[in-house]
């Protein structure tokens, strides 16, 4: 934890000394690398939530098959059962049936997905670069070079942030 805490207060005393530069130069580095530090972050944490309520939920389950069909078949794509099922059927029938079955998953999993998507830990910061963006743009502010320089500095910096976070318990 020490690492990261010492990672974020490296760069953003590097930011801070971007003033020295210039006060344009400051203002890009500090809108891009917080907004794409925060982005990150509340993706992060959006996801594993995610993650975790469908483990709760029991999406995930054990897989029941044995060790050495695990080794054969790690993808389980040859189904002893699945060759009485064809041979049963139309398979036009099959096809529809699948279709109909991806359909409802699709939904389902667009839903279930949303609650990630939609997560003010992820539209909050969007909202930052937006108008942090369309803020240096108007005020003639923009400086290109260290707005995508530092956008990538919160990128990295927030991956790694996250990453310890919120994935060192998995």
């Amino acid at each position: 934890m020490k690492k990261t805490i010492s990672l974020l207060l490296f760069t953003e005393l590097f930011v801070l000394a971007s003033n020295l530069i210039s006060y344009k130069f400051f203002l890009n580095a500090q809108i891009a690398f917080l907004s794409a530090f925060f982005i990150l972050l509340g993706s992060m944490y959006s996801y594993k939530r995610l993650v975790e309520k469908r483990v709760e939920a029991g999406a995930y389950g054990d897989d029941d098959r044995d060790e050495i069909d695990k080794i054969d078949d790690p993808y389980d794509l040859y189904d002893e059962n699945e060759d009485a099922v064809l041979e049963t059927k139309d398979i036009k029938a099959v096809i529809k049936e699948e279709k109909k079955r991806l359909k409802a998953n699709g939904f389902k999993n667009t839903k279930i997905a949303s609650g990630a998507t939609i997560s003010l830990f992820r539209i909050i910061p969007y909202v930052f670069l937006v108008f942090g963006f369309i803020g240096l743009q108007n005020n003639q502010n923009l400086l290109l070079f260290p707005y995508l320089l530092f956008l990538l500095a919160g990128v990295a910096v927030g991956f790694f942030t996250g990453r310890k976070l919120f994935l060192s318990s998995l």
